[in-house]
């Protein structure tokens, strides 16, 4: 532990001076950006026409940086968290990527079900078939309530594992491609940042029909309230905002508990404009780890 610990602090600590100055200047700037209120005379955000999709460079273009950039609150809190925590947070139309905490691959769980969940749909889309009601069920069960007997059916019909790492392939998401699990679903593994990319390619990516990214959306806006935490809320002055979140959990008894959360971040036109992975392993207590998973979301 102490050793690991280690490893964060050296890892961290070249980018302490660039943090500060960063943080400073973004004090400064975000003071002189604010505007005053809103006057009754000025046309609401919701009668404004919609403007057209943003244009989104590809994750293999985003430029990486340092968690503490954007919020020196959440790296603290992940460098102050006694398990294995890895946050990466996407701007997807500035193609930037902040990446904090651990950069090694964790296994995936419940985060895998939404790219099986795309799979499940453009599998229909392809056979131009509507999935029988059964099915549809299946596949709200799996997303909204996380229920893990609904996988194998979804994946069955969709072509079973090897199409699910087509699918990662076509998306180009290369490190889940490397660390792709032959014969588990949830043991699948990815970094923070490997989550992030595969949940932009799911909102943006052409590979995608545009009427399986809309049906997708629409399940992940099912998500009860039980299983979201993590990146769940976007800050109430962004009016219109919402979060489409996906969590995970696992325990191994001889490693603790593996807390994972992934959400994608609609603006008020419902384009993709953010998305954050929070993964995290060793935690000892469920209550303190999703706590620790909804401070840092929220940081």
């Amino acid at each position: 532990m102490l050793l690991h610990a280690a490893r964060r602090f050296t890892a961290a600590t070249p980018y302490a001076f660039l943090c500060t100055l960063a943080l400073a200047l973004a004090a400064v700037a975000a003071s002189a950006a604010i505007a005053p209120p809103a006057s009754a005379g000025q046309v609401s955000w919701l009668l404004q026409p919609a403007p057209p999709p943003p244009d989104y460079p590809p994750p293999d273009r985003w430029i990486e940086r340092p968690l503490c950039e954007l919020s020196n609150h959440a790296a603290a809190l992940v460098f102050r968290t006694p398990a294995r925590i890895g946050v990466a947070v996407a701007d997807l139309t500035e193609g930037r990527l902040w990446v904090g905490g651990d950069t090694q691959p964790f296994a995936l769980h419940s985060v895998a079900k939404v790219p099986i969940a795309w799979l499940t749909l453009t599998a229909a889309e392809a056979r131009g078939e509507t999935l029988s009601p059964q099915m549809a069920d299946q596949l709200r069960q799996m997303i909204a309530w996380s229920r893990n007997d609904a996988v194998p059916v979804l994946l069955a019909y969709a072509g079973g594992l090897p199409a699910l790492r087509d699918l990662y392939a076509q998306l180009g998401l290369d490190g889940m491609v490397a660390h792709f699990h032959d014969y588990r679903w949830g043991r699948g593994a990815g970094s923070a940042a490997d989550v992030a990319a595969t949940y932009a390619q799911l909102a943006i990516s052409d590979v995608i029909p545009p009427a399986v990214r809309e049906q997708g959306f629409a399940l992940l806006d099912g998500v009860v309230p039980e299983q979201r935490w993590g990146a769940t809320s976007p800050p109430p002055a962004l009016r219109g905002w919402s979060a489409l979140v996906k969590t995970g959990q696992f325990e191994i008894p001889e490693e603790g508990l593996r807390i994972n959360s992934a959400a994608i971040w609609l603006d008020q036109w419902q384009h993709p404009r953010y998305v954050v992975a929070i993964m995290s392993a060793e935690h000892r207590y469920w209550g303190v780890g999703i706590e620790r998973s909804n401070q840092i979301g929220a940081a």
